[in-house]
């Protein structure tokens, strides 16, 4: 194994980064059902061959990179945050149904499309659907990194609290429906959902229980000869080992998602808030045009008012 030592700078995903997104950008609801994910054709291409379970915030960017390394091609948050306006609308449909009572649970037929190019998921939003995955793929090894309870609040407070904490998101949304909205909304349902608060991860947070009830289910759920709990500390050997992948010369993903995150989802506030500006300008504009052609007519400048119009009206 190489002696040298990757630089997190140099690993870090680009979640913003679309090559690696097969799934459509401009679906449109079922006609018939209403469903988003009834225009989806199916494009299962390869067999799903491992199931990521572990909480987000547990290593999973770590060993969805680990995953490549070893020749997988593994399905992550970070990449439906490319184009979330489809992505992240099919798996709020997911969630409804699971959650909320709203419409057709999913089953391989539905994980089959939104999956289909990958034979290997981890992070949410898949992860809240172990019973349905695990049932769905019976043939997929299952891993569940782990980490301390308390560390991985400690990580959610600095990360997904801080970010949903930051001001405007629901005005945004309203402005910006190709990532901010999209993203908003996805929010609103995973969040308290699975961690039963929005943005508490104080030692006293409702998600503490919650952590340890997805643990609990898939311990539940999953038949220990399928299943390799791992923590991203102990490296390639036990991973390898579980997966039958000769260990590789280089050395085990080790990166700050931390940074990544926050930075993603501040370029992504940042740009919906430039939106809202430039949007805003432009109203405020037309409104300023509008009321001055008002007073001209009122003013019997009718002939100015014609002139113009004229140049809009060569170019229709």
């Amino acid at each position: 194994m190489s002696s040298s030592k990757p630089s997190e700078e140099t690993i870090l995903l680009d979640p913003f980064d679309s090559q690696e997104i097969h799934e459509l950008y401009n679906i449109k609801p079922h006609p018939i059902t209403g469903r988003l994910m009834d225009s989806h054709p199916v494009t299962r291409t390869k067999p799903m061959r491992v199931l990521c379970l572990g909480q987000s915030r547990t290593g999973t960017m770590a060993l969805f990179m680990a995953l490549k390394q070893l020749g997988y091609t593994p399905y992550h948050m970070s990449l439906p945050l490319s184009k979330p306006k489809a992505n992240l609308g099919l798996w709020r449909e997911a969630l409804d149904a699971k959650f909320y009572g709203k419409g057709k649970p999913w089953g391989r037929e539905e994980f089959d499309k939104i999956l289909g190019p990958y034979d290997a998921v981890a992070d949410l939003p898949a992860i809240y659907f172990v019973e349905e995955l695990v049932a769905a793929y019976p043939e997929a090894k299952v891993i569940v990194t782990q980490r301390d309870v308390d560390s991985w609040l400690r990580s959610m407070d600095s990360t997904g609290d801080r970010v949903l904490r930051w001001p405007l998101w629901n005005t945004l949304a309203r402005w910006d429906s190709a990532w901010a909205g999209p993203f908003w909304e996805f929010s609103k349902k995973v969040m308290p959902a699975n961690f039963h608060t929005m943005t508490d991860f104080s030692d006293k947070s409702p998600a503490r229980q919650a952590f340890h009830d997805h643990y609990d289910l898939i311990k539940r759920t999953v038949p220990a000869e399928r299943m390799l709990e791992f923590k991203v500390q102990e490296g390639w050997s036990p991973l390898c080992k579980f997966l039958d992948k000769e260990i590789p010369e280089e050395e085990f993903p080790k990166l700050n998602d931390s940074k990544q995150f926050v930075f993603a989802h501040s370029l992504m506030w940042w740009i919906a808030f430039a939106k809202m500006v430039g949007k805003a300008s432009f109203m405020a504009a037309v409104s300023g045009v509008i009321a001055s052609i008002f007073a001209m007519w009122r003013l019997k400048y009718a002939v100015k008012i014609a002139a113009m119009l004229r140049p809009i009206a060569d170019l229709s």
